[in-house]
């Protein structure tokens, strides 16, 4: 089974790794050449936690690659359509797609283009760092449940192969999906605003206002019959404020890189949905819309 990773960034590199220390036939493809090149030239190293490694990965741009039989999708959401219309022959040939994208509305985006029985979705908790072309780090637990979209369909064919490779399927992952997006949209947007860390968010924000962010985004998940466990998540926030208080999250990163958010894939995603469901997704209206005005004002 040949596996490709589309969106070979930070993650992307860090989740094809791990498949091919797995044993597993893997190919990255991405549309940064330098990055590329330099894995193609002398392979692509990794950080773990207790040791280097310098990985014979093949690399390579979307439109090159030849025929696989899963693609994982790792892209920023709002290029999904665009990276799944690349890869289109191979999809319509019967490749499958796995989501592990952040964010909610992915398995959407797949559905509007593969067909059911060829779609898997998750999340990952695993980290990712680029610290350079071809040079990513990754530290602490990983973790990346997942789960097909169809249990009759061709996809449920690669849950084997994957849980070999370290993710586990779980009935669960829809729950997942939606218990670390209402992380991401209290901790993200708030960030981006205060364009400061998670202890910036603790101690401006603070616990109160940080849960009630969430239970709008738990109150929508209920809505659409998914069953969501809050505690969970204040968990994860409770950790993510004892351990890793001087970290920006990704949004801020992408903010002040200059690159588009993934606002619309959650707080926007919350507010759309909370809307249609008529229920009260305030907060999460109001960070939605103060994050794509600062985005709009990002020279």
């Amino acid at each position: 089974m040949k596996i490709a990773i589309l969106g070979a960034g930070a993650l992307g590199s860090v989740i094809g790794a791990e498949l091919h220390t797995a044993g597993l036939d893997v190919i990255l493809l991405d549309k940064n050449l330098t990055h590329l090149d330099a894995i193609n030239k002398s392979g692509l190293r990794v950080d773990w936690d207790d040791r280097t490694e310098h990985l014979k990965i093949p690399a390579m741009e979307p439109e090159d690659s030849p025929p696989v039989d899963l693609v994982i999708l790792l892209t920023k959401t709002l290029h999904s359509i665009q990276a799944l219309q690349s890869i289109k022959p191979m999809i319509d040939a019967g490749t499958c797609v796995l989501t592990l994208q952040n964010g909610l509305g992915n398995v959407e985006n797949l559905l509007s283009i593969v067909p059911p029985g060829q779609v898997l979705f998750g999340c990952t908790m695993t980290p990712g760092d680029l610290r350079g072309p071809g040079h990513v780090a990754s530290h602490g637990m990983s973790y990346t449940p997942f789960d097909a979209f169809s249990s009759d369909g061709p996809a449920a064919a690669f849950i084997s192969a994957l849980e070999n490779g370290g993710m586990i399927q779980t009935p669960l992952a829809k729950a997942q999906v939606w218990q670390k997006a209402a992380f991401n949209c209290a901790m993200n947007a708030t960030a981006v605003l205060g364009q400061g860390t998670v202890a910036d968010v603790e101690t401006f924000i603070g616990l109160a206002m940080v849960e009630k962010i969430v239970a709008e985004v738990l109150s929508v998940g209920e809505k659409e019959g998914v069953a969501i466990d809050g505690d969970a998540v204040s968990k994860q926030v409770a950790f993510a404020f004892g351990a890793h208080g001087g970290h920006k999250p990704s949004m801020l990163q992408d903010f002040e890189a200059g690159r588009r958010t993934e606002i619309d894939a959650l707080n926007g995603y919350v507010a759309s949905r909370g809307a249609a469901l008529g229920l009260d997704v305030s907060l999460n209206t109001l960070l939605a819309g103060l994050v794509r005005m600062k985005e709009s004002m990002n020279p």
